[in-house]
């Protein structure tokens, strides 16, 4: 079967060479629609765009966003020794409504400027702005600086411990505004008023369902981004004019920057990875057609699958962003097997048809079953849990049948149709001699390989149980990153900046007029407040307790002893109506308009999600306990971020179950021998355990990139594999000598491999070079586990296959 396949591939490159135009033409008919809708791709970075729409997660979010808004925040910090001096209020009360009147797509922003100010002057309730009117005088402004420091609710949220740090809390919509002209009065109203439930919209993004069915879908990735470009310009505009030491944070902030910050690193060195292909392809070939074919086949290969991602209305994430990476090493692996075999023949013969027909007849089949075995490894990930990781496994493996197909038909037809010069050798290459002594070695030393492989493998395993897990996007910035530092003074001073949501309903009307559940929120959340485990604590609880506190003190001459729940449901209920009168809409932000579903806010600094495990467990536990009649679910960007790690290791995991599974069956079948099958999955799994040393002696923890790695190492490993058994079997057979089977396997297959080698791990090391740590840790795990998996099949291979000689199993 083997030989036939083979002879067959040999008529396809001779039918190539008659009929160059033909399969351009077939080429390029195939590809035009999928590259037409290229320019349509959009970028998703949000943290819920890593779920699936119908994830239980994802929905219980939405339907916290269509009730309470979005719970993101922009947290803009001011330092500042003199906070309450007049000047220095004129100057955020003007920072305030320039945000207010200059910024987009804003739906709420709380200062001290207009920050709730309730207290009570006789009998009546009264809850203005702070800074209402506005000092003129110092006195006045100390006065205010009194109040504010007193104040239970400004601390840790407006105003720091010490009083020398304030804060700006910026909201945003939660609905884009997309489409919103066309809108009718009615519709808004509609969509303003009806509940409904989440589903995705074409572009990756979330919407909710109103009951007369129109979409309408939350505020998208570019709003964010031009919400965001507007306010860095005004905190820019008042940093330089009136020297104001300014911080921003909140993950709206740290999505963003980690987008614009990735985008860029990974374009940038991929321009780069390009530049080192075209400059060793012209090396080791010393021929212009040798470096633009392969350069053709991978930008083709890119740019369809990106198409084609843009055509299915998926954006790209921050996973998805390696598939470029992938196809690179993919595409320049069986592109460079292919030259290397025509140069090598075309030298010889001159003969251009002989030597294409030749080359499809030697390597084609093993390029093709290289091809279909990676997208079989990568494809494993198409049933993650995690939306982008799924995208990544349907899309990398349609991208790598792309570059298969391009390489087999595009590639020998461009060959065809170039009037190419015989370079006839006179003498061996460098190359050449190197391959030789290389094989050598394996020949030789067969048995110190297998010892070594396996004391080195054992190591690694033992090793790579002390990895840690992680999932901490602002750790993916360097230290001194404006966005990590910022984030990391102002947890420091004001206690957290990210958020665990809470909602509780009660299933009735006016639930939480009941003095007894107020009491219980109020003890819960105090008690919540004193938590600290060895990560992380929680810095403030704001619920409607703290309302029904404010307005009883209120109500009972502002004394401190008043600063309780009501006993009386009827008081409680008379005190709430009072508190809307008042003019505050803040009652919006923490209970439903039936009072029936309370919201919780739980702040805490920004915490790796593995290790917010514990405080998420610990305020589900005391929700349940206190409210054990009630229902209650938690949200918020924490249990996201925890959701998002925990489904990417589990689907991980599972998916390099089902990838292991499957390439064994695959090169069982390739090799026709359940035995060999079975050895071959020794050096296609040795690099990437390999990487897991690497990982634990560089101190890299194992997180949404790192997990990903491996799907890069399957391709890689799998088909220098592929290509050296396939080889040595042929050569094998024909001598029945193992040394000498080897040393043709290295002198024909073995150059592709050091040549591709050479030029993806160069490539991938250009990344250590980048901005982001995380890009850092992809470069520099990526180009050593090519480099690993070039020898574990120069020199491992060879190793097992003597063996196997030695038992007559090669047959």
């Amino acid at each position: 079967m083997h030989n036939k396949l083979e002879a067959l591939m040999g008529k396809f490159g001779a039918y190539i060479y008659d009929n160059p135009f033909k399969v351009i033409l077939v080429v390029i008919a195939l590809l035009i629609a999928p590259i037409s809708h290229v320019a349509q791709i959009k970028m998703d970075t949000s943290t819920e765009g890593f779920m699936h729409p119908e994830d239980p997660v994802l929905l219980t979010y939405n339907k916290f966003r269509a009730q309470f808004g979005r719970d993101e925040r922009i947290v803009l910090a001011i330092k500042n020794d003199n906070i309450f001096s007049v000047d220095f209020l004129k100057t955020l009360r003007d920072l305030h409504e320039e945000i207010e009147t200059n910024v987009p797509y804003l739906d709420d922003v709380t200062s001290l400027y207009n920050v709730r100010n309730t207290r009570g002057e006789g009998d009546r309730l009264i809850t203005d702005d702070l800074l209402e009117p506005m000092p003129t005088t110092q006195d006045e402004a100390d006065a205010i600086r009194k109040r504010a420091m007193e104040s239970h609710f400004y601390k840790d949220l407006l105003l720091s411990d010490d009083g020398t740090m304030t804060t700006m809390i910026i909201e945003t919509d939660a609905y884009s505004h997309e489409g919103e002209k066309k809108a009718s009065v009615e519709s808004e109203f509609d969509d303003a008023f009806g509940d409904g439930e989440s589903n995705a919209t074409e572009d990756g993004t979330q919407s909710t369902t109103t009951q007369n069915n129109q979409e309408k879908a939350f505020l998208t990735d570019a709003e964010n981004a031009e919400f965001l470009k507007a306010v860095h310009k005004i905190v820019n505009k008042y940093k330089k004019e009136k020297g104001l030491e300014i911080y921003v944070a909140g993950s709206p902030a740290v999505m963003d920057a980690l987008k614009s910050q990735m985008k860029a690193d990974m374009q940038k060195f991929t321009r780069i990875t390009f530049i080192i292909i075209i400059v060793f392809l012209f090396i080791m070939f010393r021929r212009v057609s040798a470096v633009v074919y392969p350069l053709i086949v991978i930008i083709l290969s890119l740019v369809t699958t990106i198409g084609t991602m843009a055509w299915a209305g998926v954006a790209f994430k921050l996973p998805t962003q390696i598939v470029p990476s992938l196809l690179l090493a993919v595409s320049v692996g069986a592109t460079v097997h292919i030259l290397s075999i025509f140069f090598d023949r075309f030298n010889k013969n001159g003969d251009k048809k002989n030597a294409l027909s030749y080359t499809l007849g030697h390597s084609g089949l093993a390029i093709a079953m290289t091809s279909v075995t990676t997208a079989i490894g990568v494809g494993s990930f198409s049933g993650s849990e995690v939306a982008p990781v799924s995208d990544l496994g349907i899309f990398a493996a349609l991208g790598v049948m792309v570059s298969l197909f391009l390489t087999l038909t595009l590639l020998p037809a461009l060959l065809s149709i170039t009037k190419l010069k015989v370079k006839p050798k006179t003498t061996r290459g460098k190359l050449d001699e190197l391959m030789l002594i290389l094989a050598l070695f394996p020949i030789k030393y067969y048995k110190g390989i297998l010892i070594g492989s396996t004391v080195l493998v054992f190591v690694a395993l033992v090793a790579a149980t002390q990895i840690s897990l992680s999932h901490n996007p602002l750790y993916w910035f360097q230290p001194d990153n404006e966005n990590r530092v910022s984030t990391e003074v102002i947890d420091a001073k004001m206690n957290g900046t990210v958020t665990i949501e809470a909602i509780v309903d009660t299933g009735v009307e006016d639930g939480w007029n009941n003095p007894e559940r107020l009491n219980k929120l109020n003890s819960m959340s105090t008690k919540l407040e004193k938590y600290v485990d060895e990560y992380t604590h929680i810095g403030k609880v704001v619920s409607l307790a703290t309302i029904v506190k404010e307005t009883n003190r209120a109500l009972h001459e502002n004394k401190e002893t008043s600063y309780t729940i009501p006993k009386d449901a009827n008081l409680v209920s008379q005190e709430l109506l009072l508190f809307e009168n008042s003019g505050s809409d803040d009652l919006e932000d923490v209970v439903d308009s039936q009072f029936s579903k309370a919201r919780i806010t739980i702040k805490l600094p920004w915490t790796d999600a593995v290790k917010a495990v514990q405080v998420l467990n610990h305020v589900k536990k005391e929700l349940s306990a206190t409210f054990p009649n009630e229902k209650v679910e938690t949200t918020g960007m924490i249990p996201l971020l925890i959701s998002t790690f925990a489904n990417s290791v589990h689907s991980s995991v599972t998916s390099y179950i089902i990838a292991f599974i499957l390439i064994t069956f695959m090169m069982i079948l390739i090799l026709g021998s359940v035995r060999i099958g079975l050895l071959s999955m020794i050096p296609n799994l040795t690099p990437i355990i390999l990487g897991l040393l690497l990982m634990y002696i560089m101190n890299i923890p194992l997180d949404m990139f790192t997990l990903l790695i491996g799907s890069i190492a399957i391709g890689l490993a799998v088909d220098d594999t592929i290509h050296f058994l396939h080889n040595f079997r042929r050569y094998y057979l024909e001598s029945g000598d193992s040394a000498k089977a080897i040393q043709q396997t290295f002198f024909t297959t073995g150059k592709a491999m050091v040549i591709t080698t050479i030029v993806l791990s160069l490539g991938f090391y250009s990344y250590l070079m980048a901005q982001m740590i995380s890009v850092q840790n992809f470069g520099l795990l990526t180009g050593t586990v090519i480099v690993m998996a070039l020898l574990s099949d120069l020199l491992l291979a060879p190793a097992l296959m003597i063996v196997a000689a030695k038992r007559g199993w090669i047959k």
